[in-house]
């Protein structure tokens, strides 16, 4: 029987043509260090020019310092070259709004991209193992994933569009247990990542506990039915996929709405990619469901689907900002004003008033002179609640107004020029109601 080595070496030339370049993404760790030596120790036989890349994401220190030490010495070891990188150029923003992980793992592929290109490496090779599938497989089902999320990792697949370099992960076949026998048997060192069992990261819970609570007490080789299972939807979600791609390519398509649910959702799915858009869920259910219905995908496009199953781009009217605005001196006496589409009415008064629909501000607050006009870039409001004034469209954005719904609302400023009413959200904090308010502000409109 071979040993661990050889098939995973074996299993590497099934996927891998003789006289081929690779590149093995090489982190330090158990299965990365493992893959190395694998193809390393086989490259004579196949005929394979192996290159190292370890890219250092500078998150931890002198241990990933090194991490990278100890590569640099095993590829030397081995006799590969080893190219390295750092992650220099953070950003702060693209953190913040998707994720250290994500942001990260799109950084360390960019480098692998181009130090593939720079050593004429035919493929990217990574140490994914099965136990990585399963924790791929329950990350993305508790994410809602189609049946192509699902499928999790591919043996070999693409780059990205366009591009000829191809990942290829030979050991999806081999389990954990079956990556610490390899490293056991077999002369390779590796470094362990703290970070791996940090329970920050809900792929470190999977790992450390959802699995193994599963394999104690439903299946004691979990993986391998999860893989099983991914095998049978990446058939599935392919023969769709390709299904779909027929139908955008047909001169002649047959009506969007006789093709089959799964293919109307990859249909919408495809031309969303091809739009450079991030496929939702709900979002290609109602694109599915309605043609015609609008969705704004920036500041100015509207996308929509027509009758017949294609996506469209288009500008929207009302999705410029417009210089209307309009000055009210408040009275004692009613002061009508209209905007765009809606009337305000207001007075002054030394006695509060309640009723449904009429607000009541601090007149002494808001000044004798108010401008009434719509929404602009920049704008800045600070609800009644709220520590400190935050971006408007912020605020907008939290409480669900599309983009062309907000540049059609009103707002009121003051005469120092802070807004203190906004149409359709709650009173502003500056010139709300306090104990010691003698005029009152009512204020109450419609829409015309």
């Amino acid at each position: 029987m071979a040993s661990l080595l050889e098939q995973a070496q074996a299993e590497a030339a099934s996927l891998i043509p003789q006289k081929s370049a690779v590149l093995v993404a090489t982190s330090g760790g158990m299965d990365s260090m493992a893959l190395l030596f694998a193809l390393a120790t086989a490259s004579a036989k196949y005929r394979w020019r192996i290159v190292a890349a370890h890219f250092n994401h500078r998150l931890r220190g002198n241990a990933a310092k090194a991490d990278q030490r100890l590569v640099e010495k095993f590829s030397s070891q081995l006799g590969v070259k080893c190219a390295t990188g750092a992650w220099n150029d953070k950003d702060s923003d693209s953190i913040k709004a998707y994720g250290l992980e994500k942001v990260a793992r799109d950084a360390r592929y960019s480098f692998l991209k181009n130090k593939a290109t720079r050593h004429r490496c035919d493929y990217i090779a990574t140490g994914h193992h099965a136990s990585d599938q399963a924790e791929t497989f329950l990350w993305r089902l508790m994410r809602g994933a189609g049946g192509s999320g699902l499928a999790g990792i591919r043996p070999v697949s693409g780059m990205a569009s366009g591009n000829q370099i191809k990942l290829v992960r030979p050991l999806l076949n081999f389990s954990k247990c079956d990556m610490h026998s390899l490293t056991d048997e077999n002369p390779i060192p590796y470094r362990e990542d703290k970070s791996n069992s940090s329970p920050e990261y809900l792929r470190n819970k999977i790992r450390q506990e959802l699995i193994p609570f599963l394999e104690k007490n439903f299946h004691p080789k979990i993986e391998f039915p999860i893989c099983q299972t991914q095998d049978l939807l990446r058939a599935e979600a392919d023969y769709a996929i390709a299904q779909a791609q027929a139908w955008l390519k047909a001169a002649k398509r047959a009506p969007f709405w006789k093709l089959h649910l799964a293919v109307q959702r990859r249909v919408i799915w495809q031309q969303l990619i091809q739009l450079g858009l991030e496929p939702q869920y709900f979002q290609i259910e109602d694109l599915r469901k309605v043609p015609g219905k609008k969705f704004a995908i920036n500041a100015k496009e509207l996308l929509h689907r027509d009758e017949q199953g294609t996506l469209r781009v288009g500008t929207h009217p009302n999705l410029e900002f417009s210089p209307n605005e309009c000055l009210i001196r408040p009275t004692a006496k009613w002061v009508e004003r209209e905007l765009g589409n809606i009337l305000v009415r207001c007075r002054v008064s030394s006695k509060i008033v309640q009723r449904d629909g009429l607000e009541a501000f601090d007149a002494d607050r808001t000044g004798e002179a108010i401008v009434l006009r719509h929404w602009r870039q920049g704008d800045r409001f600070q609800p009644i609640g709220l520590k400190k004034p935050s971006k408007l469209k912020s605020i907008f954005t939290n409480a669900k107004v599309k983009a062309e719904g907000k540049r059609q609302r009103a707002l009121a400023c003051s005469s120092n020029g802070e807004i203190f009413w906004v149409q359709g959200l709650r009173i502003g904090e500056h010139a709300k109601i306090r104990a010691g308010t003698q005029r009152f502000l009512h204020w109450e409109w419609r829409e015309m």
